[in-house]
C-alpha cells in the first residue's frame, strides 16, 4: 500500500507538448525550457533518439525523479529523455542474489518487488523517490559503516552510448568502477544489475543526546550496523539512531513528526529564536523511540519541504572536527540553516568517482528551503558550509549543490584522469555533457 507521507512529486512539466517543455527539479531551483522531452520505453526507440542529428547537436540530457539539486540535467535547450516508460524488475536471481532492474525504476518500486519477493538490498537510501540509475549515478548512499555507496552493490549495467552500441559491463570490466558512478555522462543506463540479500527486519532505535557527546564518541559509529545522526542548528541537541537485523515481531508505526518538524524548522526564525525552536524540534524527533519494521522501511527518513543541500564526505577521522567546525561557522555567521544537519557514513568504495573512494567516510548533509520560485537566498548559507566542509579533504556530494571547479576536484580524485578517458571514449562528441558537467570536465 502506498505510503502517501512518503509521496512527492517528481520533476514539473509546465507544458503538454514534446517540444519547447519546460522542466523543473524536485526544488524549483534547477529549470529550464527543453527543445525536446521525450518518453521512450524500449532499446530501439532510445538508440533512434542517441543517434538523430537534431538531437545530438543540441545535446541530450537523461531526467530521472528531479532529486538532484545540481544542475546535473542542465534542461535549457536540449533534448531529455525522461525514463518513466522504462522501468520495472527484469529478473530476481535467487542462486546468483541479484536482481535486474531498469533504470527508470524508482528506488521504491525497486524495495517493493524485492519485498515481495523475499529480498531486499544491502542498504537503503533516506528517501526512496529517486531512480535506480540516478542514484547510481550520483553515489547516492545511506548509512553504514559496513556497506559502501548504492553504486557499490551494482555487479553489471548495460548502457546504450552515443554510437548507438549497447555495452554490457560485468564484474570482469575493469570500467564497471568507471559505470558506478556515471553522473550521466557515460549514455543512457538501460538496466542495472544489483547484489541483494535476504529480507529482514530491523530494530531502530532513536534517542536525543548533547552533539558534544556525541562527537566524543564517534568512533562508536564505526561498529554499528547502520546507525547516523542529526544535529539541530543552533542548538547542542542531536538526534541519534541506529538500527540492526533483529528476529523480534515487526511494530507499528508512531509516524514521523513531520508537520511539527517543518513548523519548527522552517527556515524563518532569525538566529537569536531559532535555538528555542530547534530545541523544540529536537525533543519532538525524540519521540521515535524503538521500532522493528521492515529493513528498507527502517532506513528512509522524514522527506523535507522543497530544499537546496549541500553535502560533504569528509575522512571518518576528520569528521568531529569538520562538525566542530560548522557549528562554529553557524554560530559566528548567524547562518539561517534550520534545518536538522544530517550525519551518515559508509565503508569505502571502489568506483572511481565515489566521495566514499577511501575508508570509513563521514557524510555530512546540510539543506536550506526554497520558500518561492526563483529565490536563491539558499546561495550564501550553502557556499558558507561549503567552504568550510572543503577544508576537511571533503568532496561534494555529485547530486547536491556545491561551488568548487573540475580542476579543483580533479585533485581529490585519484582516478579522475581514467574516468575522463573513458568518457571521451564512450562519447567523444560530449552529447551527454550539460553545461555544469561541462564547466567541470572540460574547463
Amino acid at each position: 500500500m502506498t505510503d502517501a507521507r512518503r509521496l512527492t512529486p517528481g520533476p514539473e512539466i509546465t507544458t503538454g507538448g514534446h517540444r519547447g517543455t519546460a522542466w523543473s527539479n524536485w526544488s524549483g531551483a534547477v529549470r529550464g525550457v527543453a527543445d525536446r522531452l521525450l518518453t521512450p520505453g524500449t532499446t530501439e526507440q532510445l538508440r533512434e533518439v542517441v543517434l538523430d542529428d537534431g538531437a545530438r547537436a543540441r545535446g541530450i540530457s537523461v531526467v530521472g525523479s528531479g532529486h538532484s539539486y545540481a544542475n546535473l540535467v542542465a534542461p535549457a535547450g536540449r533534448t531529455l529523455v525522461d525514463l518513466r516508460n522504462h522501468r520495472g524488475v527484469v529478473a530476481v536471481d535467487p542462486t546468483a542474489m541479484t536482481v535486474t532492474v531498469k533504470a527508470g525504476t524508482t528506488m521504491r518500486e525497486l524495495n517493493w518487488e524485492l519485498a515481495a519477493a523475499g529480498f531486499a538490498l544491502p542498504n537503503q537510501s533516506a528517501i526512496d523517490e529517486q531512480t535506480v540509475a540516478g542514484v547510481v549515478a550520483t553515489a547516492t548512499h545511506g548509512s553504514s559503516p559496513k556497506q559502501g555507496t548504492l553504486s557499490s552493490h551494482v555487479v553489471s549495467a548495460r548502457i546504450l552510448t552515443a554510437d548507438g552500441q549497447v555495452r554490457a559491463i560485468t564484474q570482469d570490466d575493469p570500467e564497471l568502477d568507471g559505470v558506478r558512478v556515471h553522473l550521466g555522462c557515460l549514455g543512457v543506463v538501460l538496466d542495472l544489475t544489483f547484489a541483494i540479500v535476504p529480507g529482514h527486519r530491523l530494530r531502530k532505535v532513536v534517542v536525543r543526546r548533547p552533539l558534544p557527546d556525541v562527537l566524543a564518541s564517534l568512533d562508536d559509529f564505526r561498529e554499528v550496523h547502520f546507525g547516523g545522526f542529526w544535529w539541530y542548528p543552533h542548538t547542542s541537541q542531536a538526534i541519534v539512531w541506529s538500527a540492526a537485523p533483529t528476529d523480534e515481531p515487526h511494530t507499528s508505526s508512531p509516524g514521523p513528526p513531520g508537520a511539527l518538524l517543518s513548523k519548527l524548522c522552517n527556515n524563518s526564525w532569525p538566529p537569536r529564536v531559532a535555538g528555542a525552536a530547534h530545541y523544540a524540534a529536537a525533543l519532538a524527533a525524540s519521540t521515535g523511540g524503538v521500532q522493528v519494521t521492515r529493513c528498507d522501511d527502517a532506513l528512509l527518513h522524514h522527506l523535507p519541504p522543497p530544499v537546496q543541500g549541500t553535502e560533504y564526505s569528509v575522512p571518518f577521522g576528520q569528521a568531529a572536527d569538520a562538525i566542530r567546525a560548522l557549528v562554529r561557522e553557524v554560530r559566528r555567521g548567524g547562518l539561517r540553516i534550520s534545518a536538522p544537519v544530517d550525519v551518515r557514513f559508509t565503508a569505502a568504495d571502489s568506483a572511481w568517482l565515489s566521495p566514499s573512494r577511501r575508508g570509513i567516510t563521514c557524510h555530512i548533509g546540510v539543506t536550506h528551503p526554497v520558500p518561492a520560485r526563483g529565490s536563491r537566498m539558499w546561495i550564501a548559507p550553502l557556499r558558507a558550509v561549503d567552504s568550510v566542509l572543503w577544508n576537511f579533504e571533503g568532496r561534494p556530494h555529485w547530486a547536491k549543490v556545491h561551488f568548487r571547479t573540475g580542476q579543483e576536484l580533479a585533485a581529490r580524485y585519484p582516478e579522475w584522469s581514467r574516468f575522463q578517458e573513458l568518457r571521451r571514449a564512450w562519447d567523444p562528441d560530449g552529447v551527454f555533457l550539460g553545461s555544469h558537467l561541462r564547466n567541470l570536465f572540460e574547463l
